[in-house]
């Protein structure tokens, strides 16, 4: 499958009675303390199905059975679809697909290096980056267009990343029912009507809840109304252990996944077998600072638990990884980073995002969409293992070389290098001498060179030019 890793083996965090008290205690939060659900139309569902439902308070308990239901009846072969079809990512539990991470608010200038307001040129230009990248398989905007009105962003972010890459698109700027009718039309004009769309969904939506034991109504009413196009729901939760959830790993999980289980229950009830995605990012509070410690190995460690406890119920998983406290891609950029991204692409989760953004997913350096697509490379090649077989044991090569010689022009040597040794881009292999007369580049200025030389060589597939003026008559629309 193209721009996805492979996972041969899964190093899994939670042992299998781990699993189990989890899922237990997440079923005993939900039929006993309840979820307050604060949209009309989801309460009126749910206490239709047979939860009890406290309308003054908007609390729901819901009856393990029904939660136990309802998880049955998600999709349980998810695609994400690519504009072009050669990007499809099929969510199978068996490969891991790199995603680009939401919604920062800043962005380095490339040019200008200066630090500043996102513009929809960023979205625009890290959607085409990205597009390039080998190792990357969704696009989750990195950003959002600060320079527009707040009104029209959801139209100028889904129609710069459009125009820029033929990956699969993860929408999280449409929380509300208006928005939603905004972001179907436009991308209905991409796909060629509302009925291809329907085919190859290739933009799927994130909806969230608010930790702990809460579910916005506006956002949900909004999700409701988008899975009826048959658009993919990513339901993102994200309990900070300490500050928002159980200051323990494990409870903070249990926390998570009985949030997930009411979302999908209210979903799988409006719309039986929409494809859902267990998705979160739990980062624990920083006593030290009181900030979000994105970065931190406890990330790492609750985005792998977390997919594994969405594979157990049959969901597929969209986890946070590669993310960083760092202010620029220096040294801490690079451990907090590869921290976070190693165990939950080992533990074989869906998708990870993350790569490109710094200061806990709120700036985005192009030059770090460089440098984080090789890190999960080379993270990749570590999750693909060592094969044995008779051809890899190379037996029959051993005998023939011999004692003394060397394997350099073996035909074996040429028919494997390739797929089994990782090959860098931007990472510096050469003696010191080379690497001195070439200019001592370092790492930053390498990623630069390589962003430079996307610019200039590489292509995306025109979108519909009826994208453009939907595009433009629905911001005339909402600007009024």
């Amino acid at each position: 499958m193209a721009n996805s890793i492979p996972i041969r083996s899964r190093q899994e965090v939670l042992t299998k009675s781990g699993v189990q008290r989890i899922h237990y205690v997440a079923l005993d939060v939900l039929e006993k303390t309840g979820v307050a659900v604060h949209s009309e139309k989801a309460r009126k569902i749910l206490s239709a199905a047979g939860c009890d439902v406290d309308n003054k308070s908007a609390v729901v308990r819901f009856p393990p059975s029904l939660v136990e239901e309802c998880a049955r009846k998600n999709d349980r072969s998810v695609v994400f679809y690519g504009r072009t079809r050669k990007h499809d990512a099929r969510l199978d539990f068996d490969h891991v697909h790199i995603c680009s991470d939401g919604n920062g608010t800043e962005a380095f200038d490339f040019d200008a290096r200066v630090r500043r307001p996102s513009r929809k040129s960023d979205v625009a230009k890290s959607a085409f980056v990205a597009d390039a990248l080998k190792g990357h398989g969704i696009n989750w905007p990195n950003v959002t267009s600060q320079d527009v009105p707040q009104g029209t962003r959801h139209i100028h972010d889904l129609q710069a990343s459009l125009e820029n890459t033929e990956k699969h698109i993860t929408i999280a700027t449409n929380t509300t029912v208006w928005e939603v009718e905004d972001v179907l039309e436009l991308a209905s004009a991409a796909a060629g009507g509302e009925d291809e769309l329907r085919k190859r969904p290739f933009i799927s939506s994130i909806h969230t809840s608010f930790s702990p034991l809460q579910i916005e109504g506006e956002s949900l009413d909004a999700g409701l109304r988008i899975c009826e196009a048959g658009i993919p729901i990513c339901f993102y939760v994200m309990p900070g252990p300490g500050s928002t959830g159980p200051a323990t790993l494990a409870g903070s999980v249990a926390l998570a996944v009985a949030e997930a289980l009411a979302g999908n229950t209210i979903f799988q009830l409006h719309r039986p077998g929409t494809a859902f995605v267990f998705s979160c990012g739990i980062a624990n509070l920083d006593m030290k600072t009181s900030t979000r410690a994105g970065g931190g190995p406890e990330h790492g460690l609750t985005s792998a638990a977390y997919s594994q406890m969405a594979h157990h119920y049959g969901f597929p998983s969209l986890v946070g990884g590669f993310v960083t406290t760092a202010k620029e891609p220096d040294q801490q950029a690079a451990y907090e980073k590869f921290a976070s991204g190693v165990t939950p692409i080992l533990a074989g989760a869906d998708m990870i995002a993350g790569i490109g953004l710094l200061e806990d997913c709120r700036t985005i350096w192009l030059e770090q969409l460089v440098i984080d697509d090789e890190m999960s490379r080379i993270i990749g090649r570590m999750a693909k293992g060592i094969e044995v077989d008779d051809d890899t044991l190379a037996l029959d090569v051993i005998t023939k070389v011999g004692i003394g010689k060397d394997y350099l022009g073996n035909r074996h040597t040429m028919d494997h290098f390739r797929t089994e040794f990782f090959t860098p881009v931007v990472s510096d292999r050469s003696s010191y001498d080379t690497w001195t007369a070439k200019g001592s580049k370092t790492l930053l200025t390498r990623a630069g060179d390589d962003v430079k030389r996307i610019f200039r060589e590489h292509t995306v597939e025109p979108v519909r030019s009826e994208v453009g003026e939907v595009a433009q008559r629905l911001v005339r629309k909402r600007s009024k």
